[in-house]
This record gives C-alpha cells, structure tokens and sequence, in this order.
C-alpha cells in the first residue's frame, strides 16, 4: 500500500514537473519563434512588406515543448538529478561513441541534401548563418571555455576575415576557393598581432582590452566608407564555382556553362 502511495505521488510529482517546465518552454519559445519565424519581411517595390508565417512559428514552438516533455521524462527515469553542468558538456557523456558517428553521419548527409529536400532560398541561406554562427561558437569556445580567456572582441576576428574575403573578391576579382583560405589566414595574422601584447594581461582587464579592440574594428569598418562602404556594406561578391562552374539552378540564365547543366 505504501509503494502504491509512492509510485502515485511520483506520478504526479513528473507530471505536474513536466506541465510545468513544457509551458516555460513554450512561452520562452514563442518569445524567439513570433519575430525570427512568424514575420519575414520582403521586398515590395520601393519599400519592405511584412508577412506573417504563423505555422513555422507554431511548429517551432510545438517542437520546442515535446522536447522538453522527452527531456523531463528521460531525467526522471534516471531516478537521480541531472546536474546543470553535466548537460552544458558534450554528448559523448550522455551516449556511447558509436551512436555519435552515426548522428554525425546522419547530421552531414542530411547537410549535403538541405539543397534538394528544401529548395527554397530562404532555407538555405538560414542553415548556412545558423551553421556560422555555430563555428563561431566553437571558436569562442575554446578561447573562453578551454584556455580560459575572457575575450570580447572575439567578433572583431570574424569581421576582418569577412571583409577581406570581399574587398579580395570584389576588387581583385579573385575566386571563392583563393578568397577564403587568405582572408583566414589574415584574420589569424590579426589574433596574433594582438595576442602579443594582449595575452600578458588577465581577468579583467583582458576583457577590456579586447572589448576596445572590437570597438576599433567596428568603427573603423563603419566610417572607412571609401573602402567598405560604410554601414550599406559590399556588395557585388563573387559566389562561389566549382573549378569555374557557377552554382546556379537549372534552367537559370548564365552566360557560361552552371554546374547543374554540366
């Protein structure tokens, strides 16, 4: 009788946990689903149309809440706390290693057919800043996370690359697989040159140190409008070819031969 109490009361203790934290989710999903989702805007003539896509928004949001469902389940049935810093480290914790070459692999094919499944433009354009974003992340990463440096001009890196890859291309003319390798390494040339003096310091004041520095990036950036154009940034970047094949789609008007129609 006693074990019947118990197993009702833990019942109702995982079901009250995961009403509970699944609404917190949602209501937090639908703070970043309504404006990044839900409206879009467009062009329209002279000016910017605002649509609304409500059930891309919906869907983000119902997917955000039955994974959180899945996720208070999962915890509960381990019948012990999930410590907060475990589930910020990385999944090798949480699953053996052959089962990460498989999400791996699986994560990569499904990379290669994102074009095919989802033609549209707008998709692609969002995995491919999604996935910068995540490359910036591990980057930032290791210097904060693993060296252990507070470094808030970890952008200002970024940005010189970005720009060097467009003034490389739009004013040398020269091609994405010459443009990308050289405005890497001129990005690293610039962490080197300031990790020379900058990495003497710690704590505090290496965070501002490299928080000016990103200043100075950006407002250099910004105001050298001869040569960046200012805040409208360049426009006119070579996209990229394979040994000269322009990716176009098919049946697209091209003054050369595209990949596809080879």
């Amino acid at each position: 009788m006693i074990m019947q109490v118990t197993l009702v009361k833990r019942r109702r203790h995982i079901l009250n946990t995961a009403l509970r934290e699944t609404v917190v989710t949602g209501v937090l999903a639908m703070v970043l689903a309504v404006p990044f989702l839900g409206l879009k805007a467009t062009n329209a003539g002279i000016g910017l149309k605002l649509e609304t896509r409500w059930s891309m928004a919906a869907l983000a949001v119902g997917l955000a809440m039955i994974g959180r469902i899945l996720l208070v389940l999962w915890r509960e049935r381990r019948h012990k706390p999930l410590p907060i810093g475990r589930m910020m480290t990385s999944l090798s914790n949480f699953l053996p290693e052959r089962s990460l070459f498989w999400i791996g692999g699986a994560g990569t094919l499904f990379a290669f057919l994102l074009p095919v499944l989802f033609p549209s433009r707008y998709v692609v354009d969002t995995a491919t800043t999604l996935l910068i974003y995540v490359m910036l992340g591990w980057g930032l990463n290791i210097v904060v996370g693993l060296a252990g440096l507070l470094d808030l001009g970890y952008v200002a890196f970024y940005a010189v690359g970005a720009y060097s890859y467009a003034l490389l291309s739009t004013q040398f003319g020269w091609s994405f697989w010459l443009c990308l390798p050289v405005a890497g390494l001129l990005a690293a040339a610039f962490g080197i040159l300031l990790g020379f003096p900058v990495l003497r310091l710690r704590g505090d004041y290496l965070a501002i140190v490299t928080l000016g520095f990103g200043e100075i990036i950006r407002v250099v950036l910004t105001n050298w409008s001869e040569v960046t154009n200012g805040s409208q940034g360049i426009a006119g970047i070579s996209r990229p070819s394979f040994f000269g094949l322009p990716f176009v789609p098919e049946g697209t008007a091209s003054s050369s031969l595209s990949f596809s129609e080879f």
